[in-house]
């Protein structure tokens, strides 16, 4: 056997060998940047809670995810809620409202989690127990684009499936709010809406996806050596 190597089987190849290892490289790439955040959320959970307005005028790489609180006025008039399978129920809603945490600047604030019995109870958007003057402590949620999945909100029932906090606040009437939900961690005053225990949503499958491409870059490999393997009685001329 013999090994000659076919200009078109080299010339097709070798750039889709090149592409299937770029792509492994990048997962690895992404899962220690994975790793990092996820380490970093767990630190900001555990620290003490810091200004709401020393973040959000801090570095910009470091907002997400960070462990903040705020006092100021929540809107109980306006609100959205937002379809939460995870929530206390099989079909909750987290409420999210705005907060005015001084000089006209506001932020959305996930409230928590009411059922759906609770929602369609509710006269307005938000309980009014839970809005007024109050103190607030939490994470930062990065908002979050629809993806081609996404189903559409339903403004007219209030039903939103999407953290999307540029068509939230338009929805609601706000200009200039930061792409961040606050998820509260403090009760409500009237017991609702429920806050929810922060947990990261970030899927972590990117060692999975790394071995895949790796993988078939290596039977990439395997089928480029048998097909150029060529017998000693074998009078083609396709190699070069």
């Amino acid at each position: 056997m013999r090994f000659r190597p076919s200009f078109w089987m080299t010339a097709l190849g070798a750039p889709a060998l090149a592409v299937l290892i770029a792509l492994g490289v990048w997962q690895v790439e992404r899962r220690e940047w994975k790793h990092d955040l996820l380490a970093r959320i767990a630190d900001e959970s555990a620290a003490p809670p810091r200004d709401l307005v020393e973040v959000l005028t801090g570095p910009e790489e470091a907002r997400a995810y960070s462990h903040v609180e705020a006092d100021g006025v929540l809107d109980a008039t306006r609100g959205v809620h937002l379809f939460a399978p995870e929530g206390q129920g099989g079909a909750d809603y987290r409420v999210i409202a705005p907060l005015d945490y001084g000089d006209g600047r506001v932020i959305l604030v996930d409230l928590g989690t009411i059922t759906e019995a609770e929602k369609k109870a509710l006269a307005g958007p938000v309980p009014p127990a839970a809005g007024g003057q109050i103190h607030v402590e939490g994470i930062l949620r990065p908002s979050e684009a629809p993806g081609w999945t996404s189903a559409a909100p339903d403004p007219k029932a209030n039903r939103w499936y999407t953290r999307d906090v540029p068509a939230i606040a338009a929805a609601l009437g706000l200009k200039d709010v930061p792409p961040f939900v606050l998820q509260a961690e403090t009760p409500n005053a009237g017991g609702m809406p429920r806050p929810v225990a922060f947990r990261p949503d970030l899927a972590d499958n990117h060692l999975a996806y790394a071995v895949t491409w790796f993988s078939l870059a290596l039977i990439l490999c395997v089928v480029y050596v048998l097909f150029n393997l060529k017998r000693p009685d074998d009078k083609g001329h396709s190699g070069v």
